[in-house]
């Protein structure tokens, strides 16, 4: 099954409540081994994307994209995060915690781990081997940490219910 990049930005957009004030999540990415970030949001009208991609100078002094590390965000979609965590975007979030939850409408297993950088916290949820998603919480109180947990399963649940 292949992503439609506007279709799932709005998924996302709606799963996540990013179109709320009070939404727990900053931001969110769904990623694939196989099209690599197929969709990003950001809260209300704020841009998504400086969140899971690097962007330098280039020599003409323009925007230009610098690759992730897409090998480190497939091992990601392969075996959760990493106990050493993960850079994306720049920025290196070390893993705090990682559990494997079953789905209970889809008998599937979600892989959750809760990523940190400082007081910033963002959960990353593998629901099948090639498909995971990051949600950046917005904040660094526990409780929008575990709204946005239960946003974020729930989201999981949704993608292994649509077979990925």
């Amino acid at each position: 099954m292949s992503p439609v990049t506007e279709q799932w930005g709005e998924v996302l957009r709606t799963h996540l409540a990013l179109g709320e004030e009070d939404s727990p999540a900053r931001a969110a990415a769904a990623f694939s081994a196989e099209a690599g970030f197929f969709a990003v949001a950001g809260r209300g009208d704020e841009d998504g994307w400086p969140y899971f991609r690097s962007t330098a100078k280039g020599a003409e002094g323009a925007q230009g994209a610098v690759p992730d590390d897409i090998e480190a965000l497939c091992t990601v979609c392969e075996e959760a995060v990493h106990p050493r965590g993960l850079r994306i975007a720049g920025t290196f979030w070390q893993r705090e915690s990682r559990e494997v939850i079953s789905d209970v409408v889809t008998g599937s297993e979600l892989e959750l781990g809760l990523l940190r950088e400082g007081d910033r916290a963002m959960w990353v949820v593998r629901a099948a081997p090639d498909v995971c998603m990051f949600v950046l919480v917005d904040g660094d109180r526990e409780a929008q940490v575990s709204e946005a947990r239960s946003l974020v399963l729930d989201f999981g649940s949704f993608l292994a219910g649509q077979g990925y």
